[in-house]
């Protein structure tokens, strides 16, 4: 084998030092403006490179200079130098790899269009020359004095809106509409524009190199970026910190700015000016920038901060081989040797990132789902959850098929294989039978006593708990209004007859005298039922029981005929009527023990028994206490379009329930049935629901 000659562009720059404080160098390829780290026998022997000779003989060199090392490592090393072509390919050699590089980054059209849809860049302009120019009218910006005043007043700000938190957050609220998220928009790239120059700034200031400036699409989202590689050639590690942490410091720095700006501008255009840059580059700053599990700024402050080079694939590796060890007990080397600590951190932080991505990308695809039309969206929804969450289990699934030779029967694979056995038991076998079903305790007769009409309460006979018969007086009423009309009346039809008799029977007077018959007909029926709602003005129990809820009334308070007065309760075994789910119908045993449970947490559980169902859907609730309006389990929609008031969200079937033993409940108390039903398996029902869904989407 002969050694490859290095291309003679390369530059090789003094680097930190590594995690374990070993001397580290950096190889800089400039066309790709690209770094790569070096440990000692690496620059060893770059140092003492010779191209176009034997490998042998090159060994020997190597040897001869004090650098232990063998064939094997120059060749891995040979290998690195040749698959990232940092060397110089011979006419007429190495045509066969670079044929194989080229073949690999061929990919289907299909798979360009997902990897294109998933994740691109854009870049937008070479900063550089409006860095050097601006660099200098920017620098005190960043002084610590003017750092300091801004501090200052940022206090007095976030202290001055506290005091005015209630008008803060009602702003918030007004502009939370379609005129007021596009101005968010406008305000949001304005910031975000900042916060790119922010990194730019600070990196021209450490004397780095700002290649680009440009935007980048992550399923569809675009966020700005700042292209500052150059920074890896900085020793100093709180310089590349800084750089890292120079956007978010700059939206904090502006939303200081803008709260206190806020909070002493009179109403006007700057004032919401302000409102919109400070409301903005908090969430921005607090929300998106500073979480460690995404690769913004927050993920590359954290990895400075910890001093750890690529530290999510180094993380996600040692997470695998961690899972891999705690499911077969391997036993194998770690992809790398870092002290039980710091291994630990990289793995759990490895385990919350996996976590966050998960539910991020769910939530990202069901946005994507509802924002395109529905077959894009399906089609996008399906590729979403399948790179993002399906495909990394698939593969390191695929590992494990892979090591299989590896596994053998030991106490961390019987603990495996006995967590699986029973997690299958758990999501497949029918274990689970009880229903929890909304119910309410009824009396067996319950009358609610209304006024006859509008009028003042002469006489109550009866006082709150007494026990009545039917036909007993309760309350005696008395309407001047009501004696009024009925001696009005009278008088109309005494006037009426009056005018019959003095008609003569000529033909003539045929038409008035019919006018004044199919008149005198009227006023008689108005008459009548005007007696008998006098009749009604003293007040009879309609059935035995006991007076409920009478306390807020009184002699000589006036009452209206709409608004119940109060209630006789009938009191003796009674019933209680459930409200099932559909999917639960299934499910339910007729003749069943079950138990109700009331709400208030005063009463006793009351034993039942199942006795009827009813196969027709509930159109409108009938009892009040379970509905959502009053905090009920039941969602309920009362909107003017709806032909039935509290009319359930979903379907709803009624269940009688017998009460086993006498109670002396109130009417109308809520609470649960509790009772078995025929078994199922959650998993399963959760899959039907799920299968259910899908298909009811995918229809068009």
């Amino acid at each position: 084998m002969i050694i490859p000659h290095l291309r003679q562009d390369l530059e090789i720059l003094r680097g930190n030092s590594r995690e374990d404080g070993s001397p580290a160098w950096l190889l800089y390829d400039a066309i790709r403006n690209k770094y790569f780290t070096l440990g000692i026998t690496a620059f060893r022997l770059i140092k003492n490179w010779t191209g176009g000779v034997e490998l042998k003989d090159f060994e020997k060199k190597i040897n001869s200079e004090g650098i232990e090392t063998n064939i094997d490592e120059i060749k891995s090393f040979v290998n690195f130098l040749q698959l990232n072509n940092l060397i110089v390919q011979p006419l007429g050699q190495g045509v066969n790899l670079l044929s194989q590089q080229k073949n690999s980054l061929k990919k289907h059209w299909l798979l360009n269009l997902i990897h294109s849809y998933l994740f691109f860049k854009i870049p937008l302009f070479k900063p550089d020359e409006f860095l050097n120019k601006f660099i200098s009218k920017v620098k005190n910006l960043g002084s610590k004095n003017f750092r300091n005043l801004i501090y200052f007043f940022g206090f007095i700000g976030i202290f001055l809106v506290i005091q005015q938190y209630e008008s803060f957050a009602k702003t918030f609220m007004y502009f939370f509409t379609f005129n007021g998220l596009l101005l968010y928009l406008v305000t949001l790239i304005f910031v975000k524009c900042l916060h790119e120059l922010g990194h730019a700034f600070v990196a021209k200031h450490f004397g780095c190199r700002v290649s680009a400036i440009g935007i980048a699409f992550l399923v569809f989202f675009p966020f700005l970026y700042t292209d500052t590689t150059d920074a890896w050639r900085l020793r100093n590690h709180k310089e590349r910190l800084l750089i890292n942490f120079a956007g978010i410091l700059t939206e904090l720095h502006l939303a200081l700015i803008a709260t206190f700006a806020w909070a002493v501008l009179p109403e006007g255009g700057l004032k919401s000016v302000a409102f919109f840059i400070a409301t903005t580059s908090w969430i921005s700053s607090l929300v998106i920038n500073v979480s460690p599990f995404m690769r913004f700024d927050g993920y590359y402050v954290f990895a400075d901060w910890l001093k750890a080079e690529n530290l999510q694939p180094r993380s996600f590796a040692l997470a695998r081989w961690q899972v891999r060890e705690t499911l077969f007990g391997l036993n194998h080397s770690p992809p790398e040797e870092l002290n039980p600590s710091r291994r630990w951190l990289f793995i759990i932080y490895a385990w919350s990132t996996w976590i966050y991505r998960f539910f991020l990308f769910i939530g990202i695809a069901l946005l994507v789902y509802h924002f395109a039309f529905k077959v894009l969206g399906i089609i996008l929804f399906v590729i979403e959850i399948y790179w993002f969450i399906m495909a990394p289990i698939v593969r390191e699934m695929k590992q494990w098929l892979l090591l299989k030779k590896d596994i053998k029967f030991n106490i961390k694979t019987f603990r495996l294989l006995l967590f699986l056995i029973t997690l299958s038991l758990l999501l497949f076998a029918p274990w689970k039978s009880s229903l929890k079903i909304p119910a309410v305790f009824i009396s067996e007769q319950y009358s609610k006593i209304y006024a006859p009409y509008p009028a003042q309460i002469k006489n109550i006979m009866v006082k709150n708990d007494d026990e009545v018969k039917e036909g007993q007086s309760i309350i005696e009423f008395y309407s001047p209004k009501l004696e009024d009309q009925i001696n009005s009346t009278r008088t109309k039809l005494e006037l009426i007859k009056t005018k019959l008799n003095r008609l003569s029977d000529s033909a003539g007077n045929m038409d008035q005298y019919i006018t004044l018959k199919q008149r005198l007909i009227s006023v008689n029926s108005e008459l009548s039922g005007l007696l008998k709602i006098q009749d009604k003005m003293i007040l009879k129990s309609p059935i035995d029981g006991s007076i409920k809820d009478l306390d807020n009334l009184s002699n000589g308070i006036w009452v209206n005929n709409r608004n119940e007065l109060f209630g006789i309760v009938k009191y003796g075994t009674g019933q209680v009527k459930g409200f099932i789910k559909e999917n639960q119908i299934d499910r339910f045993k007729l003749n069943n023990a079950a138990v109700f449970i009331p709400s208030d947490g005063t009463h006793e559980k009351i034993n039942l028994i199942s006795k009827s169902l009813d196969y027709s859907a509930v159109n409108a609730l009938p009892y009040l206490s379970l509905s959502s309006t009053y905090n009920g389990p039941i969602a309920v929609r009362n909107d003017i379009e709806s032909e039935y008031e509290n009319r359930p969200e979903t379907a709803y079937y009624s269940a009688d329930f017998k009460i086993v033993s006498k109670t002396n409940i109130e009417f109308e108390l809520p609470g649960y049935v509790h009772i078995d039903g025929y078994r199922y398996s959650p998993f399963i029902k959760f899959f039907r629901n799920i299968f259910s869904l899908l298909i009811r989407e995918s229809g068009f």
